[in-house]
């Protein structure tokens, strides 16, 4: 057997494999697009139908007709754009307070930020609860932005960080002989080379508060504010629900995440990546 017939059957095999691996993770997505898309006599239908004959946006206009879907997306979208541009500015401030200043306990800074995302969310939820119920901000988008800034923080501190570690220091020495003050050396030196990293840490905010549930279930009462995953949950729970609300409203909450993250991958990866290696 020839170098080139061996390269050629380990090619195959590995892409064999690589296939194999992601059809239990994509068959979920492709049977969630293909059971939201039918109508409600072809998605009760036994057996079910693996590729169906036809398609229908029966369900995509029953709940953003009947049930108001629509309102609760705008909610979703307002406190992902709000809370994860907020966060990238106290990150960016945080982190480049790291490299541009010296002080002490920066190590400890440093590692106490990561630290604290170990803690996971159900464990303090009640002591949130009843800190937000001091400060009177239960049902309202304020109080469940500061919360989401306040578990976004740390790992979007620690992405930048690691990014802005890359960036010579002889840039900021450089910005200061110029006569720029430390948040315009941020703006005007740090920002635009360190984009892709920002873009990373943004992509990886908005899908974590996006995909949020059980801060925005604990303190959010009225009906209104409610957002997405809350409400397909409670789609979920009632009886005059059918299979295709559910889906078709889940498919809703996925589309916005989905085409955010594959537009930006590129600045994903590289963002990732390039932050990952000190200069």
């Amino acid at each position: 057997m020839t170098k080139s017939q061996r390269y050629t059957i380990k090619s195959i095999g590995v892409h064999t494999l690589a296939i194999l691996a992601l059809i239990p993770v994509l068959f979920p997505i492709y049977w969630l697009i293909v059971s939201a898309l039918q109508d409600p006599q072809s998605i009760i239908s036994i057996p079910p139908r693996l590729f169906p004959k036809g398609f229908s946006l029966y369900f995509v206009r029953k709940v953003f007709g009947e049930f108001g879907i629509g309102r609760f997306l705008f909610n979703s979208v307002f406190l992902s754009v709000t809370s994860t541009f907020l966060t990238l500015v106290v990150a960016c401030l945080a982190a480049f307070s790291y490299i541009a200043y010296k002080f002490r306990f920066r190590e400890t800074f440093s590692k106490l930020v990561l630290f604290v995302y170990m803690f996971p969310q159900i464990l303090i939820i009640i002591p949130i609860y009843l800190l937000m119920t001091r400060m009177h901000l239960i049902n309202t988008f304020t109080g469940l932005m500061l919360c989401y800034i306040a578990f976004e923080l740390p790992i979007c501190i620690w992405t930048m960080q690691s990014y802005f570690e890359t960036i010579p220091r002889d840039l900021v020495d450089a910005a200061e002989i110029d006569g720029l003050s430390r948040i315009r050396t941020l703006w005007h030196v740090f920002l635009p080379v360190a984009l892709p990293g920002l873009a990373a840490s943004g992509i990886m905010t908005f899908i974590g508060i996006w995909n949020n549930f059980l801060l925005a279930n604990t303190l959010l009462i009225d009906e209104t504010k409610k957002t997405l995953p809350v409400v397909i949950a409670d789609f979920a729970s009632r009886d005059n629900m059918m299979q295709g609300d559910v889906l078709a409203a889940s498919l809703v909450v996925c589309i916005p995440s989905f085409f955010f993250a594959l537009f930006a991958q590129k600045y994903l990866v590289g963002g990732l990546t390039s932050g990952a290696v000190k200069a």
